[in-house]
């Protein structure tokens, strides 16, 4: 009888030769920049929809500095001068009412930004990263094959985006938002949040998983590792990643 350890080995070996094989393919690396730009442009629209997720399930009112009037000190030195261009500005209440929800959504949407920069950054600094170490381990690759092989592994952070997006919507579709000031919201949405983050753990725990078995694969065809010594490699990046994601 087969040992429970050859049971589960036996389809692991089977998904990484497929993988090996599919980096041995001419279009690997149209695969990869097509992923980097997937992964770019869903991380940025995952940005704009956290926003959309905030602005749906937080329906609390705010009380927040006016943005449309002066500071204290400019009003009292002009706001009663005759003909002062800030003497209707002045006139403005100090503090109004707005909705957190789109006050939260309108920050996120701000954040976009990093989604447009940062995943490629993410993707240059794994990828000369994963070089070093498959250099070290004894890998005759390229540093262009890393970009490649970490171009492929990106593409598991979508599975990582959704299931977030779809747990800070469930735990804030849940949560009971009261806060009166944009300080005592945002601690009452991330105290919700972070209600959430076994759900959120084991998605970035599949995700890790899949590109630990991506990274295995692309380095056997790539850098023409044995698997055990991939496997070593890709589990030396796994492991701070996966410990990162359950801080």
């Amino acid at each position: 009888m087969p040992s429970p350890f050859a049971v589960l080995a036996s389809p692991i070996g089977s998904v990484l030769d497929r993988v090996r094989d599919g980096f041995d393919s001419p279009r690997a690396g149209t695969v990869a920049v097509a992923m980097l730009v997937v992964v770019t442009i869903g991380t940025s629209l995952g940005i704009v929809a956290l926003g959309g997720v905030f602005d749906a399930t937080v329906d609390q009112r705010i009380t927040v500095d006016n943005p449309d009037r002066p500071p204290e000190s400019t009003c009292e030195t002009f706001g009663d001068e005759p003909g002062s261009m800030f003497a209707e500005e002045c006139d403005e209440p100090a503090r109004i009412e707005v909705d957190a929800g789109t006050e939260l959504r309108d920050a996120a949407t701000g954040l976009i930004h990093y989604g447009l920069l940062g995943v490629p950054l993410w993707w240059a600094l794994f990828a000369v990263a994963l070089h070093v170490g498959a250099r070290v381990a004894g890998g005759s690759g390229s540093v262009g094959d890393s970009f490649v092989i970490a171009g492929w592994a990106i593409g598991a952070e979508l599975l990582r985006l959704v299931a977030g997006l779809a747990g800070i919507w469930y735990a804030l579709s849940n949560a009971a938002i009261s806060g009166s000031t944009g300080e005592a919201v945002a601690s009452d949405v991330v105290a919700a949040i972070t209600g959430a983050t076994g759900p959120l753990l084991v998605a970035s725990a599949v995700a890790i998983a899949v590109q630990w078995v991506i990274v295995v694969g692309g380095l056997e065809a790539e850098y023409d590792l044995g698997r055990g010594a991939a496997a070593g490699v890709a589990t030396f990046f796994a492991v701070p990643s996966l410990l990162l994601a359950a801080v």
